[in-house]
């Protein structure tokens, strides 16, 4: 019988270590502007440090240093880990991140970009993965990426309508005549 709490105390750690762990973002705030890039992360890594066993826990559990517009960092970290984050000083707020949290906005941009053929539909990312999609892509050969923000052109050929069914019931919205934007502009 005295086997047992003996063996029990053995497996407490490798239990501890089974302990899920989660993406969470942990956030500071706005950037103070005195520290470098390099700074900023070993910052981070200094957190992760607080609440891992060993500095090379530490620097393997770090995602992602926040280092432009915003002062954070996110990281793989157990619910226990990211509560005693939460409550230092320093730390303005800790969240899970949630990937499926927020769905994709648009019907036809994956045809648009070639990702989508006539009836094969690639699930919006979430049916295959990464590899496939950008094997699919052909790993962005002949693909430029750039972002120019002149505002809604209606008449571009990713707006169409064509083949759509009709438009949900529970839609509120309406079409607003403005400077250069009159209800012909509309679609589905």
């Amino acid at each position: 019988m005295k086997k047992l709490p003996i063996l029990f105390l053995f497996l407490l750690p490798l239990l501890a270590s089974c302990v899920e762990k989660q993406v969470y973002i942990v956030y500071f705030g706005e950037h103070k502007g005195d520290k470098s890039l390099h700074e900023i992360e070993e910052f981070h890594h200094s957190y992760l440090y607080g609440v891992k066993q060993t500095e090379e826990e530490a620097k393997a559990s770090l995602l992602y240093s926040y280092k432009h517009s915003i002062n954070g960092f996110s990281a793989l970290l157990t619910p226990d880990e990211a509560s005693k984050l939460s409550e230092l000083k320093e730390v303005v707020s800790v969240f899970k991140s949630n990937p499926r949290k927020y769905s994709v906005q648009t019907t036809r941009s994956w045809r648009f970009v070639g990702l989508e053929e006539e009836g094969h539909n690639i699930n919006h990312g979430f049916g295959e993965s990464r590899s496939d999609i950008l094997k699919r892509a052909g790993y962005g050969r002949k693909v430029i990426v750039g972002l120019i923000d002149s505002g809604v052109w209606p008449e571009s050929s990713s707006f169409r309508d064509e083949g759509m069914g009709p438009i949900p019931g529970s839609w509120k919205g309406i079409c607003q005549n403005g400077p250069d934007f009159n209800s012909s502009h509309c679609n589905k």
